[in-house]
């Protein structure tokens, strides 16, 4: 008896599956809560840098510098104000020396007058007064006739019940030059070697003036004749004093130019006419209003916003490499992607050190805004009116998204140089033509965005938020 034969049973085809991947896509599952670990890596990146001491020296490093900037010409700027003693053997130059120096420091007291009157608009107070036309260069006429009108005082008080709230009080400047009597111990009658030697110890010593204690920058000793072999001589105190040293020139050729003129026939007034021919010159500046704000909302602005996103994606951008090349070295990266999709740690990074970035921009720009309203000074001068020219939305609107389009392509980029090193050394090589394409349309376009604005390239590149 034969056993029938087993037959194998039928097997069934199995159904078509999806083939298995080694790694996720880049899809997030619903059940992945992927904001919830983008916000997660980008708090912990954001914790980790803010603990640290260089990133809060780094924060305070601006503020730092703005208020040193407010006070620094106080106390950094050096003391021009000096006396000086003339002699005069001849009588013929002295009086018209000291109505020189007189006159140069009326023309820099009435300029800046006149700058701050056109700066807070109040020239109606007197319109047909010299400082209510403007700064410009003004003649030896014009300044005259300010010091015949009463000169900044009187001129003050005409514009102090129109000046706005907000103007800080206009300051007067003591003269820088005051001539100071000669010591009792010391006399010109024995000649310029004498006299120079008897007032060698006083040119290292302040002596008394007018205006109280100052040092004795200057001696000026004009012989009888002033010729080749008898010049006028002059000593300082071991810093020559050109301003002091031009004034006594020009005086001096002038008055020599006078006699040479009159020698010749011309009357007096007519040789002095001669002399004081000069070139009328007028600077103009945009008028208070619009012209003036647009010209700070395109020069001002646009240049501080460039170099604050420069320096900040500087700053961040070392952070992301740092951050990356770190986690790749000590194994943590893996250990990390167990549990976060990698595009997830891509986004939370760029969130994170991005909002570090911000956090920077943020203290920086209230710190220069805070100094703008808070106190007097070259930062409140600039940053004011560049605020105030902020009355249509759009350019806010314009500002802002260039300015954030550029942070985040150009975070991006290192992000990728980061996920790409294995070490810093190896960073360095991807990192090189990042700097160029951010450093070079700065350095070629400056010039040509000064001299040529609408060209071609420059419209071009204003598109390119980089």
């Amino acid at each position: 008896m034969h056993h029938a034969r087993l037959r194998p049973p039928s097997l069934r085809k199995p159904p078509p599956q999806p083939a298995r991947r080694l790694h996720p896509t880049c899809r997030f599952g619903t059940g992945d809560r992927p904001m919830r670990s983008i916000l997660l890596v980008a708090m912990r990146e954001y914790r980790q840098i803010a603990s640290t001491r260089g990133f809060w020296v780094m924060l305070l490093v601006l503020p730092v510098v703005i208020a040193l900037t407010q006070v620094a010409g106080r106390f950094i700027r050096p003391n021009l104000n000096a006396a000086y003693v003339l002699v005069d053997v001849s009588g013929q130059y002295g009086e018209a020396i000291d109505r020189r120096i007189g006159i140069n420091r009326e023309r820099l007291e009435l300029g800046d007058l006149s700058a701050y009157v056109q700066r807070w608009d109040v020239g109606s107070a007197k319109p047909d007064a010299v400082w209510a036309k403007g700064d410009r260069w003004f003649t030896d006429q014009q300044v005259e006739q300010f010091i015949a009108e009463g000169g900044a005082p009187a001129a003050l008080e005409l514009i102090k019940p129109k000046l706005p709230k907000d103007a800080p009080a206009y300051q007067i400047d003591p003269p820088m030059y005051v001539r100071a009597d000669l010591p009792y111990d010391v006399s010109p009658k024995d000649g310029p070697d004498e006299f120079a030697k008897d007032l060698a110890p006083y040119l290292r010593d302040v002596v008394d003036t007018t205006e109280g204690e100052r040092p004795l920058a200057m001696a000026v000793y004009i012989p009888q004749t002033v010729d080749a072999q008898t010049p006028i001589r002059m000593w300082t105190n071991g810093t020559p004093n050109t301003g002091l040293i031009d004034s006594v020139r020009t005086e001096v050729l002038r008055v020599q130019r006078m006699q040479t003129l009159e020698a010749q026939g011309l009357s007096p007034d007519a040789a002095a006419q001669l002399i004081d021919t000069t070139v009328p010159l007028q600077v103009s500046a945009p008028p208070q209003g619009e012209g003036r704000e647009l010209v700070a909302i395109r020069s001002v602005l646009p240049l501080a916003a460039a170099y604050l996103l420069m320096v900040t994606v500087m700053v961040t951008g070392s952070m992301m490499l740092q951050s990356v090349i770190e986690e790749r070295s000590n194994k943590l990266l893996e250990s990390v992607l167990a549990h976060v999709h990698p595009a997830q740690l891509m986004y939370g990074k760029l969130l994170g050190l991005g909002a570090i970035g911000l956090t920077i921009l943020a203290v920086w720009v209230g710190a220069a805004i805070f100094a703008a309203f808070s106190v007097q000074g070259m930062v409140a001068d600039i940053v004011k009116p560049s605020l105030a020219a902020f009355d249509q939305p759009w350019m806010i609107i314009a500002m802002v998204f260039y300015f954030f389009a550029g942070y985040l392509i150009i975070s991006m980029l290192y992000l990728a140089i980061g996920a790409l090193s294995n070490s810093l050394q190896d960073a360095q090589s991807y990192l090189m033509p990042v700097i160029f394409l951010i450093t070079l349309p700065v350095v070629f376009m400056m010039v040509q965005v000064v001299q040529a604005p609408n060209a071609a390239l420059p419209v071009i590149l204003s598109w390119i938020p980089l």
